[in-house]
């Protein structure tokens, strides 16, 4: 698998040979690129993925482990119906107040 350079340096506390060597993208990896990548790894992510496996990540991990902003951009890039994206960044925002006290 071919990475970036960029994408390289967000997971620096991985392995880098094993994700070179994975045949598919690690959700981890997925997970770091739409919370902690800039604007070219989001468009690299994107094209490598593809929207559906997005989707799915977004539907499994990323509407509970993503920040509000982020899921409202990725819910809109892989078409997550508004309604379902609007629960998912309530309860983001409810995870954040839950950690402010």
């Amino acid at each position: 698998m071919i990475l970036p350079q960029s994408v390289l340096d967000l997971m620096w506390e991985y392995d880098v040979a094993a994700l070179k060597a994975a045949a598919d993208f690690p959700d981890a990896l997925i997970g770091r690129v739409m919370a902690r990548g800039r604007w070219q790894d989001m468009l690299w992510l994107l094209h490598a993925v593809g929207r559906e496996r997005l989707r799915n990540f977004m539907e499994s991990h990323g509407a509970r482990s993503l920040e509000p902003r982020e899921i409202r951009f990725w819910s809109w890039i892989t078409g997550v119906p508004e309604e379902q994206a609007s629960g998912w960044v309530r309860g983001a925002r409810q995870r954040e107040a839950a950690w402010r006290g």
